[in-house]
């Protein structure tokens, strides 16, 4: 059945990773403290929500998989908190609707890191407009003029989207849409000041869809899931905001393991560096080597020196923390990544991985770049193995103009590399800069994309992980 709680959420995005963290959250408040709720979910691209939905109600399971409590834990977890469904794209005015409810308080949204982008070809008029912040720009007007600009009837806009200062950014687009679209002075104070859009970091592995799972789970309980998700039990989410809101969304109450704060830097730097970083590392370098997930790069000898490499040579020392603290993080994320239980699937962290290695690597790159003087070896390779993938590979999955950029070049990267490599760090369409002016970059990439067309990704990286060392003197 759906869930017997009123619709007091709308969640943009209905993959794993919010199935298996923030309607998980909704769960347990739900049972903890009294929080009542259920999530109307938007799906924020065009295309029908899978068919499982609602064969199955919206209901699915979670399998929690991993270290917990010192020793290993396996638990399921059903979750009916999914009230209902709606598509903006075929379904615009069914979308709008759900703006004049009048219980609604929460947006929660993981449109992924290239969600959170100004669409300069949007307009209002749109049936709906293209991007996350358009859409939730028509639906916030939308309540506005169901509510007359009532000041109690704003949002709280919790957005998990991976990019700094998330909810800062996500006020911004929904701003200048409001300024540009509605040129209603009243609309913008209301959107700016009726509103709360709070910068958020979510960090919890969510490995996704498992066949295995599902056929257990029929099996042992003879339900045929065919939405369950595999997590692991570890879970944070920092939020940049007062401790007072606890009274309209409990989630210490219940037990979780949420920080109010009015700085989630520290928490960001640790976890996007250090999580996410690695985790797309090992996405460019693990599809390259023909591997399947997380543990299998854990398990690779040679895969494994090599993310250990990039860690201790070039993430940690330009680390804004004491080495000991951020080395203490580092090996938390090491026994989450060795985790036997999650089958993390690389083509799952690898899905808009420009958008990623921009957030993740990116920033690193250019700290180690002031300290040093020089491109890092390591974080280097990253980019030509997602260059050489991307490519190459029959399928990725990535916006199209990254993808096309990438597939025009699939020949001068063998003929002419040097000038591939120039082109790719000149491309401040993808990077939000050109990095042309990276002392040793584009030679070092051009050189990196050789040894991988030519060698193949095991020995190129090898080289890699060697010349790094070399520099550093290790």
């Amino acid at each position: 059945m759906p869930s017997e709680y009123p619709v007091r959420i709308v969640q943009f995005g209905e993959g794993v990773f919010l199935r298996g963290f923030m309607n998980w959250m909704i769960a347990r408040m739900n049972e903890s403290a009294g929080f009542g709720a259920s999530a109307c979910v938007v799906k924020p691209r065009p295309g029908d929500f899978p068919a499982a939905f609602r064969k199955q109600n919206n209901r699915y399971t979670i399998v929690f998989k991993g270290m917990e409590g010192g020793g290993p834990c396996v638990r399921r977890e059903s979750n009916d908190t999914i009230a209902r469904l709606v598509r903006p794209h075929g379904e615009f005015g069914a979308f709008l609707e759900e703006a004049d409810n009048p219980g609604l308080f929460c947006v929660v949204s993981n449109t992924t890191e290239a969600g959170i982008a100004h669409a300069a070809a949007d307009r209002a008029e749109d049936r709906p407009a293209s991007s996350f912040p358009g859409k939730l720009t028509q639906f916030l007007r939308r309540r506005y003029e169901t509510f007359r600009g009532a000041p109690g009837k704003g949002l709280i806009v919790l957005p998990c989207e991976l990019i700094e200062s998330n909810g800062a950014a996500l006020r911004e687009i929904v701003l200048e849409h409001a300024r540009r679209w509605y040129r209603d002075g009243r609309f913008e104070d209301w959107v700016r000041d009726a509103n709360l859009f709070l910068d958020t970091l979510v960090d919890r592995i969510v490995s996704g869809y498992s066949e295995e799972e599902r056929r257990s789970l029929r099996e042992e309980t003879g339900f045929d899931d065919a939405l369950v998700v595999v997590a692991e039990p570890y879970h944070l989410l920092a939020i940049r905001g007062p401790e007072s809101l606890e009274r309209v969304l409990p989630f210490r109450q219940s037990g979780l393991n949420v920080v109010w704060t009015e700085d989630i830097t520290p928490y960001r730097t640790l976890k996007v560096r250090l999580l996410n970083g690695n985790h797309t590392f090992m996405a460019m370098c693990g599809l390259g080597a023909g591997f399947g997930n997380i543990l299998d790069c854990m398990r690779s000898p040679w895969l494994r020196d090599a993310v250990r490499a990039a860690n201790e040579l070039e993430l940690l020392p330009c680390m804004p923390f004491p080495a000991e603290e951020s080395g203490r993080y580092l090996e938390t994320v090491f026994r989450r990544f060795e985790n036997p239980f999650l089958d993390h699937r690389l083509e799952n962290t690898a899905l808009n991985g420009v958008a990623k290695w921009k957030t993740r690597l990116l920033p690193p790159l250019l700290d180690y770049h002031a300290r040093t003087g020089s491109a890092p070896v390591l974080l280097s390779f990253s980019l030509a193995a997602l260059a050489v993938r991307y490519a190459t590979a029959d399928s990725v999955r990535d916006d199209p103009a990254a993808v096309s950029f990438f597939k025009s070049l699939a020949d001068g990267m063998r003929n002419d590399p040097d000038s591939c490599a120039r082109e790719i760090a000149g491309n401040a369409a993808l990077w939000g800069e050109s990095l042309a002016p990276v002392a040793g970059f584009s030679a070092v990439l051009a050189s990196q994309i050789r040894d991988i067309l030519s060698s193949g990704m095991e020995k190129a990286l090898a080289g890699a992980v060697e010349a790094a060392r070399r520099r550093e003197g290790a």
